[in-house]
């Protein structure tokens, strides 16, 4: 693999706005579709059934009114029944549009006319015209009927049609939706491959950084031996005087701190990648007691534990503890006895590793920046460290994956709480 940084790849979101804005599109049309065709639909309908019924009510009221113009002899009636059948006849003619009914229409009309004139002047005998007046009346109304079905298949063929539209359009929307389905997951997939290869790729860099810190400790330890070595015979020389054996002291000291700071600065760089395995959390608990029992001389230390395993290596649930153990007793106040609290108890699927002092506590600025690596807070400066002890803590907690909270009054107290999957 490449030493150099893969370039991370760019996601566009326009293509999958105009993509989404299409399909949006596309689904508002088909609906709107729907709506255009179906009011058509109803309108036609509507008009149909209204034509059909008009028309078929005009025509039994010129039936209604040819019957009574037969059967009478009056003259007066005659005059009324004509007019009536007029004014029924000029509601009717704008309806008589439909193939071979304007040309029975124009014969009733004239069958209507014969009947108008006076009765003692008609050529043909009324029975005969009352027949004829109606068999024409039965064909209208008879191509009226068959009008109104044209019309309904008329409708059926247009909303078939509209069916086929959606069809179509449906079909557009579903294959538009499936190519944006694909280039979505193949851009995804690039994705996840330019992750893993990032993942890979810091996963390179932290093998050479916890390598590299190794061999810079080793070549930072190295001379520090020979020199507090030299310095421990400096020390044993006899007649030694007091101003050669104050600057030996102090050159002692200071390969101390030195090596103190080559050391935690190792662990800070292998703190993100803690060995796996599992702990008791009593037994680590008991055993970095014991071992730090020369430290925890004069200390009343106070323990409440319940027996849990924790996913981690019994070395790095100690190193946790002896940095959390070794913070307290930095930061002692020196106006009362320091009193140090271990808890450990199981929280769900977790461990919780709680430990509380009663020392210098920390202000509001300080306890924010605690966990960040070299930070020390004002009250901090006055004693000796480097500020890595707890962002060791805190960055191993998260590598294991858990939490670390801390919380702290000044002058009064500190607690800090880890919590660690169990095992």
């Amino acid at each position: 693999m490449s030493s150099e940084d893969p370039k991370p790849a760019v996601l566009s979101n326009w293509p999958v706005v105009v993509a989404l804005g299409l399909v949006t599109l596309l689904v508002a049309g088909m609906i709107g579709l729907d709506v255009f065709f179906s009011q058509i639909d109803a309108r036609t309908t509507a008009d149909i059934v209204e034509n059909v019924q008009r028309s078929i009510i005009l025509l039994n009221e010129i039936r209604t009114h040819a019957k009574r113009q037969v059967a009478t002899n009056d003259e007066h009636e005659n005059d009324q029944s004509t007019k009536a059948i007029a004014a029924v006849a000029r509601d009717y003619d704008p309806l008589a549009t439909y193939q071979g009914e304007r040309a029975e229409w124009l014969h009733l009309q004239g069958l209507l006319r014969e009947l108008s004139e006076n009765p003692a002047s008609r050529r043909r005998p009324a029975s005969v015209m009352e027949e004829e007046i109606d068999d024409s009346i039965n064909k209208l109304v008879s191509i009226n009927f068959a009008e109104g079905s044209d019309n309904v298949a008329s409708i059926r063929a247009a909303h078939r049609q509209a069916v086929w539209s959606d069809a179509v359009v449906g079909g557009i929307v579903l294959v538009t939706v499936t190519i944006i389905s694909i280039w979505l997951l193949r851009l995804l997939g690039r994705q996840r491959r330019l992750i893993v290869e990032r993942v890979q790729f810091l996963d390179e860099k932290n093998r050479e950084l916890e390598a590299f810190a190794g061999r810079a400790a080793h070549d930072l330890r190295s001379p520090m031996n020979p020199i507090r070595g030299y310095t421990d015979l400096i020390l044993e020389s006899p007649g030694l005087s007091e101003d050669v054996a104050g600057m030996a002291h102090r050159i002692r000291r200071a390969v101390d701190r030195m090596t103190g700071v080559v050391d935690n600065m190792l662990a800070l760089s292998v703190s993100g990648r803690p060995l796996p395995g599992h702990s008791s959390s009593t037994l680590v608990v008991g055993r970095t007691i014991e071992e730090m029992g020369p430290e925890l001389q004069g200390v009343d230390l106070v323990t409440k534990l319940v027996a849990g395993r924790v996913a981690c290596a019994e070395e790095v649930l100690a190193q946790i503890l002896r940095n959390l153990i070794g913070n307290a007793i930095k930061f002692r106040a020196h106006s009362r006895p320091l009193r140090i609290t271990i808890e450990t108890r199981d929280v769900g699927s977790m461990v919780e590793l709680a430990i509380e002092d009663n020392g210098l506590g920390m202000d509001s600025e300080s306890a924010r920046h605690a966990f960040e690596p070299f930070y020390r807070g004002q009250m901090d400066r006055e004693l000796p460290g480097h500020g890595l002890g707890l962002a060791i803590v805190d960055r191993t907690t998260r590598a294991l994956g858990g939490t670390c909270e801390l919380s702290s009054v000044i002058d009064h107290s500190t607690r800090i709480v880890v919590r660690l999957p169990r095992a």
